[in-house]
């Protein structure tokens, strides 16, 4: 250290305690920022109820990876589509459009780590801050049009319907891989 450094001047160790963070929800989700330090991978841990997913979408510079915590999930990205299923990790690159499904009557965890915060001013610009920290009570966001605008200007417009029931049933059949 030099004299005109002070202890607070060294890098430190950041952490978020478990039940902090931001929490939103976000169309059938809650999401909660785990990490969003400057320099540093956005974390997100996402909770999607049985059902929900998200539609057809393409990052323009961000690759989109998560790692499943619970729950199983169908996925489509370009023209691959497997099943994901608890302990699977997820890498989707940027510029390939994609969609997934959660399959079951349990809600999907992800941690979600994006390299940058355009998802996570998505969220904030789309979703609401969460009351509770549970899955928000159903229904699409107040107005669907506003939320897809939003997803244009941050870099992740909306370019096609969610994943079917019975295309998501047809991939979760397969094993998991």
């Amino acid at each position: 250290m030099t004299d005109t450094q002070t202890a607070t001047d060294q890098p430190h160790a950041r952490h978020t305690e478990a039940g902090a963070g931001e929490a939103y929800w976000f169309f059938d989700s809650l999401m909660v920022i785990q990490s969003e330090q400057p320099g540093q991978p956005v974390i997100i841990e996402a909770t999607v109820a049985p059902g929900g997913g998200a539609p057809l979408h393409v990052h323009a510079d961000l690759d989109d990876s998560f790692y499943l915590v619970s729950g199983r999930l169908a996925m489509r990205c370009g023209e691959q589509s497997f099943a994901v299923g608890p302990g699977g990790y997820v890498a989707l690159p940027h510029g390939v459009p994609h969609t997934f499904r959660v399959v079951g009557d349990e809600p999907a965890v992800m941690l979600q780590v994006h390299a940058d915060d355009s998802f996570l001013r998505f969220i904030r610009e789309a979703g609401r801050p969460a009351a509770a920290r549970t899955l928000p009570p159903a229904g699409p966001p107040a107005d669907l049009d506003a939320a897809f605008q939003a997803a244009a200007r941050t870099g992740q417009p909306v370019i096609g319907p969610p994943m079917s029931e019975e295309e998501a049933a047809l991939i979760a059949g397969r094993p998991v891989g």
